[in-house]
This record gives structure tokens, C-alpha cells and sequence, in this order.
């Protein structure tokens, strides 16, 4: 008996197998077409910072709670606890070692702080500075007393803290699309932006360094708004 396959069979399983790989390349195309429209919404985004604008239009990005460390006592940093009054907050994430955007951001939030200070509008009294550090093995009370001085930072308008913890730390900023990534040399890479949260705690608005005017209007409006308002 030959062993040989007839050309005939051979012809066929040949056909047979270029229609299933054909069959199975529509099917992977068809797949990842589908998840790339839902990845980008349609195609409309396509960058990290796009589909955070996207997150804070539809309000979907909210701060969690974490216990905090800091110049004053150890605090339970929940932008909707009971005892919040309503704030709205602005946000920046720091390190103390950084020597540039922190100290720039720093800057920014010192004119805000003075603006808030000499301001006599209602809404001022709901706002909120707070520099939130990641770096949780380095920043400890002194390195944030010390960065608190060397930045005139006032308890009454501006706060300092770390998370109490690592797992704490990336809670938060998986909460808020913040992303920290260490550059090689003792240091990191991260945003450098202030954000707004609104009083239960949701991002609201991302201003870049330049923009603290901004910021603070935006604070403003978040904190002149009627509890239960439509957003």
C-alpha cells in the first residue's frame, strides 16, 4: 500500500488549510479592530493624557482614601469624609528630593496660597492645597517639615502628607490616573500637573505648571456650586 498521499487529497487539505487561516485572520483582525474602538473610544483617543480628559468629563476618576503622614498629626485623607465641609482641593503629587517640577508646582501653589489668604470671596474658604508625596521610603515628617518651611506652606491652606504606606501610595494614584515611574537616577518621572478635585472627591480638572490662575478659577467655581447641583 503507497503512503503517498493522492494529489487530489493533498490539493484539497491544502485549500482546507488556507481557508482556515484566512478564516482565523478575519477573526483576529476583526477582534483587535474591536478592541482598539473600545480602548479609543471610537477612535478619538489616543494618548494616556486623552483618555484622562476623557475620565474627567464623564467624572469617572475619584480619590481614595488613604491614611496620610505628615507635619501634623497622621490624618485620614478622604475628600468625602464627613468632616471635609464640602472642600474642593488642589492637588499636586511631589517628591521632596525633586528639583525641578515640585519646586516649580511649589511656587505655583505659594501665589495661590496668598491669593486664597487675601481673598474675600465666600469660596475661597472652601478651598484647599494639598502636596501629596509618593515617595513613601524617603518622605517621612522631617523631609516634609522641612520641604513645608522651604515652601512658607501654611496648615491653614496647604498640607503636606505621604501615604502611610506603598500599597497606600499606588491606591491613590491608580485612583487619579497619576503615573510615577523611576527615571534611573534616584529619582522619578511623573505628572507634574494641579488638580482639582470637587467635594466628593472626583477629578475635575488638570492644569500644567503655568496654569495655577486656572486652577484656582476652576476651584472656585467647584466650590461656589450648590450641594446636589447638576454637574
Amino acid at each position: 500500500m503507497s503512503l503517498c498521499a493522492r494529489p487530489a487529497d493533498s490539493a484539497a487539505a491544502t485549500e482546507r488549510g488556507r481557508r482556515f487561516s484566512g478564516m482565523l485572520c478575519v477573526v483576529l483582525l476583526t477582534l483587535f479592530t474591536y478592541g482598539v474602538w473600545r480602548l479609543t473610544h471610537g477612535l478619538t483617543i489616543w494618548t494616556f493624557d486623552d483618555w484622562r480628559q476623557e475620565q474627567i468629563v464623564e467624572g469617572s476618576l475619584q480619590a481614595q482614601a488613604v491614611s496620610v503622614r505628615g507635619p501634623s498629626p497622621s490624618w485620614l485623607w478622604s475628600p468625602t469624609r464627613a468632616d471635609a465641609g464640602g472642600q474642593v482641593y488642589l492637588v499636586d503629587f511631589i517628591y521632596t528630593r525633586c528639583p525641578t517640577v515640585c519646586r516649580a508646582l511649589g511656587s505655583e501653589f505659594q501665589q495661590i496660597q496668598t491669593a486664597l489668604r487675601e481673598s474675600a470671596a465666600p469660596e475661597a474658604k472652601r478651598v484647599r492645597l494639598v502636596s501629596m508625596s509618593f515617595d513613601v521610603s524617603r518622605d517621612d515628617v522631617h523631609a516634609l517639615k522641612q520641604f513645608a518651611a522651604q515652601m512658607h506652606a501654611e496648615p491653614r491652606w496647604w498640607q503636606l502628607g505621604v501615604p502611610a504606606s506603598q500599597a497606600d501610595a499606588n491606591a491613590l494614584l491608580r485612583s487619579l490616573g497619576v503615573v510615577v515611574i523611576p527615571d534611573g537616577e534616584d529619582g522619578f518621572v511623573h505628572n507634574g500637573a494641579i488638580h482639582v478635585l470637587d467635594a466628593q472627591g472626583r477629578l475635575r480638572g488638570l492644569y500644567e505648571p503655568g496654569q495655577w490662575r486656572q486652577a484656582l478659577d476652576a476651584a472656585y467655581r467647584w466650590a461656589g456650586r450648590p450641594a446636589g447641583a447638576p454637574l
